[in-house]
């Protein structure tokens, strides 16, 4: 089964095609005015350019509509499937676009891009064993962050508490 990314892309480009086509037909349509017999003043000949090749324009509009349109699906489609990386800098920085653009709020953004708590403890264990910090700076941040993850799950309802074994 194609996915809908895909179909949204493919509308995309079928519809720019046609309005390639579109454009070019109505081009040449305009400029069939100057093989006839048109006044030769400028106005005159561009009024008769537009009027021959009206048809083409609103055609050519609504197919512009239309690939914009397959386009944001297609841009919305990836961005809802994609991955984003997870880190508290980016949060911080998305926290501040929403607050700059409270538009950007109803897209939580902020909360699909902070660490859960597994991430923060995974972290913790790679750089650990890169030899970034100490085991006993490991120890102090390890208990930290299952304070902070108690004191979440305890504002958020849940009563679930993930146990780490330490050797």
């Amino acid at each position: 089964m194609v996915s809908r990314r895909w179909l949204y892309f493919g509308g995309f480009i079928a519809s720019t095609a046609l309005l390639l086509g579109v454009g070019l037909l109505g081009v040449l349509d305009a400029l069939s005015v100057l093989s006839g017999s048109v006044p030769r003043g400028e106005e005159f000949i561009l009024l008769a350019m537009v009027g021959e090749a009206a048809e083409w324009i609103a055609l050519g509009l609504g197919l512009g509509l239309l690939a914009a349109l397959f386009l944001a699906a297609t841009v919305v489609s990836v961005l809802r499937s994609a991955s984003l990386p997870r880190s508290d800098r980016l949060v911080a920085l998305v926290e501040r676009l929403e607050r700059e653009y409270p538009v950007l709020r109803q897209f939580d953004v902020a909360e699909t891009v902070e660490p859960t708590p597994e991430d923060r403890r995974q972290r913790l264990k790679e750089q650990y064993v890169d030899g970034e910090i100490s085991e006993a700076e490991f120890e102090r941040r390890m208990e930290t962050a299952m304070d902070d993850d108690l004191a979440e799950s305890s504002r958020s309802g849940t009563t679930t508490v993930d146990v780490e074994e330490r050797s």
